[in-house]
């Protein structure tokens, strides 16, 4: 009879445990979370599983059960990652200091993937909520929290908050929705921003601001 490890419900013979030490050793719950990320992004939620990530770190399953308890403990560890990078990322860029084309600026770099934002990441996220109602109610409260911070940002141009809110909840959503057409396409999204940025403000940008936009939107 192999080991027991009460904590994980999980058996293990004399050569899984001692890979399970080894691999403990050596991996650590981050190691597993940005490989099943990637996981996640590469092939949905459906391909998220122990075994064939072990298989990929090159580790038994006995290193999964060392930091966590279940796959669902990692898959929420997954979505706690997801709220932590990306809707952290939009929040805190909307609601820095300084001028709005500035944060506008660094907006469209976060949202092009130039920054702290993962897009590819956000889409898997999507995917997974499409099957799981409570992923989905999660990118909901995720997609009202974005948008209050874009509404934050916007409001000192003076629109009142129903228009404000209008206005922030557009830009995000033509954002989501550029992410299922050509993500190629980033280059060419200069001009393109500046006709963005008057619709989203509600004026034409000043020519310093049309200047930072342009140069803003260059890849790096």
């Amino acid at each position: 009879m192999g080991d027991h490890f009460p904590h994980c419900g999980y058996d293990m013979n004399m050569s899984d445990t001692i890979l399970y030490m080894a691999g403990s050793d050596r991996l650590s719950a981050e190691d597993w979370v940005e490989a099943s990320l990637q996981v996640l992004v590469e092939g949905g939620v459906a391909a998220v599983k122990i075994l064939p990530i072990a298989q990929r770190l090159g580790v038994t399953r006995g290193s999964f059960y060392w930091h966590f308890t279940s796959r669902s403990a990692l898959l929420s560890r997954l979505l706690d990652t997801w709220e932590a990078k990306n809707t952290a990322a939009i929040v805190k860029t909307a609601t820095a200091a300084g001028a709005l084309v500035d944060k506008y600026v660094a907006l469209s770099r976060l949202w092009l993937g130039w920054s702290d934002f993962d897009p590819r990441l956000d889409v898997a996220v999507r995917d997974w909520g499409h099957r799981d109602a409570a992923v989905r109610k999660r990118l909901q409260l995720a997609d009202e929290e974005r948008v209050a911070a874009l509404v934050a940002m916007i409001e000192p141009e003076g629109y009142d908050p129903v228009m404000a809110r209008h206005r922030a909840y557009a830009l995000y959503c033509m954002q989501m929705g550029w992410y299922d057409g050509d993500e190629g396409a980033a280059d060419g999204r200069g001009e393109s921003s500046v006709t963005y940025f008057e619709i989203f403000i509600g004026r034409a940008p000043s020519p310093a601001e049309r200047a930072a936009i342009v140069a803003g939107h260059r890849s790096p």
